[in-house]
């Protein structure tokens, strides 16, 4: 059993004032039965048995969270340390396999925090959740949820916990005030994130990651429209659920927003005012207003001596652009591309290019590419839908075996473009697939696959006669079922 609050759902659970403006300590007291072993972003301050059957654990945090960050999770669980701070919690059956993949944890925690400043929340530790968990992770203090997708075995999905430890300081320190100005949190901790990543893998590797987040965030803009305050990174929500407003804006343009106000001070400097930022407001609610008004400060006082430098910067910057329009202003577009990119988009237009006819002479450079140059790869192919046949499709496979690679941002690339030309190792491999995890990011790509390629009825009800319900399926035109379209009932 687990929760997941973020973002207005800890009113179900407490009864609480469920809003980021609003910081509480928390105490608890949980009753499980002894083959049970709860778990709580909080520390464990003791355990006690009640009686032959029952025990009861005691958790505290005394530091003010924003409510969303409550959290428990119950289970068959274990914990296992990985370094002098950090720790993975698990099931049993699975803690070698998550222990191995998260083996440089410490080191994580270690590079963001000589990068940001001090780490105030003691031990970080991560519990990998049962597959039903729909997110990633969810940076609950204490005890940071993950989901098993990124336990894949070739650390190529890691880079979720970098985002989850930056957390600690920009979302869980110093926390966004409502959720209009969500990018708060997630576009300074996807900035915290790449700085750790080009710290630790190099320049070139945090700039694919902004590559390829700038193109989920354009798709998403498309998705919206250009003329709705969701393209921006300030939506109105006007009594709207704020989940309808979660795109990859928040993280993309609010990196981009803080990447352009690098641009305007250096890389060093800039840093200083990140670290200025936190500190100044640190276990506060923020919005908006309160980062144009610590810009400014930090500005004038880091400039004081040159008034010519502050008003050039301070007119630069150009909050009106970045903040409210629902596109990237002119002067703020960025040039994410590397060499190994272009060599991955090129290797995917030369297949392309054959049309099934074989393999370009350079294949082989493909087994070079870490996890996010085969998403280039594939993001080029799925750009070029149009142009996809069987054959084409069956010489990447031939080479490349790519329906049985384990890496699920492969997957979640692959298979819909195979979904919608109806290529056929795609279906029962799009089946296992969404049949062994319930990690939303995952899943929509398959069912949206379907749906824009004609290939099921959304309409179509399975009786369970166990359970005694109907509930919607895909279904191929073949009659091929391939799993729930919503499995609440």
């Amino acid at each position: 059993m687990y929760t997941q609050c973020e973002d207005i759902n800890c009113r179900t659970v407490a009864p609480l004032q469920d809003t980021p403006s609003n910081r509480v300590t928390y105490s608890a007291r949980v009753v499980t039965n002894n083959t049970l072993v709860p778990k709580m972003s909080a520390n464990e301050t003791g355990t006690f048995q009640l009686n032959d059957t029952h025990y009861v654990s005691s958790f505290y945090n005394q530091i003010p969270i924003p409510d969303y960050l409550l959290a428990i999770a119950v289970g068959d669980l274990e914990y296992r340390s990985l370094g002098r701070r950090v720790g993975v919690i698990t099931e049993p059956t699975e803690m070698d396999r998550v222990a191995t993949e998260l083996a440089e944890l410490e080191t994580l925690l270690d590079t963001v925090e000589a990068y940001i400043g001090e780490y105030i929340w003691g031990n970080y530790t991560v519990i990998v959740l049962p597959p039903s968990f729909p997110m990633g992770g969810m940076e609950n203090p204490l005890l940071t949820f993950a989901s098993p997708t990124i336990i894949v075995g070739d650390f190529s999905q890691v880079y979720v916990a970098t985002h989850e430890i930056a957390h600690s300081w920009t979302g869980n320190s110093v926390t966004c005030q409502n959720w209009e100005s969500f990018w708060l949190n997630e576009g300074f901790t996807v900035f915290l994130e790449r700085k750790a990543s080009g710290i630790l893998h190099g320049e070139d590797f945090a700039l694919v990651e902004a590559q390829l987040g700038n193109v989920s965030m354009w798709a998403d803009m498309q998705f919206y429209g250009l003329d709705n305050t969701y393209s921006s990174i300030h939506p109105v929500l006007a009594g709207d659920n704020p989940d309808n407003s979660f795109s990859e804006l928040p993280y993309e343009k609010g990196f981009q927003t803080l990447t352009y106000l690098e641009s305007l001070v250096g890389d060093d400097e800039f840093r200083e005012f990140l670290r200025f930022w936190v500190s100044s407001r640190l276990l506060t609610s923020v919005q908006y207003t309160d980062l144009i008004f610590t810009w400014g400060q930090w500005v004038q006082e880091r400039y004081v001596d040159d008034p010519q430098k502050v008003n050039q910067i301070l007119a630069d910057s150009n909050w009106t652009e970045w903040l409210f329009k629902s596109a990237l202003p002119a002067p703020g577009t960025f040039d994410f591309s590397t060499p190994k990119g272009i060599e991955a988009e090129n290797l995917a237009l030369a297949y392309i290019a054959l049309g099934g006819n074989g393999h370009p002479d350079n294949y082989q450079d493909y087994f070079e590419f870490y996890s996010n140059l085969k998403v280039i790869f594939y993001e080029t192919l799925s750009a070029h839908q149009s142009e996809m046949t069987i054959d084409l499709l069956n010489q990447i496979d031939k080479d490349y075996n790519t329906t049985a690679d384990p890496d699920p941002e492969v997957k979640q690339r692959w298979l819909p473009i195979g979904l919608k030309i109806h290529y056929e190792p795609s279906y029962d491999a799009a089946h296992t697939w969404v049949s062994s995890m319930g990690r939303c990011k995952y899943l929509s790509p398959i069912y949206s696959a379907l749906q824009d390629s004609g290939q099921h009825d959304l309409g179509v009800q399975w009786y369970n006669e166990n359970l005694d319900f109907y509930h919607p399926v895909a279904i191929t035109t073949e009659g091929r079922i391939l799993g729930l379209i919503d499995a609440t009932y």
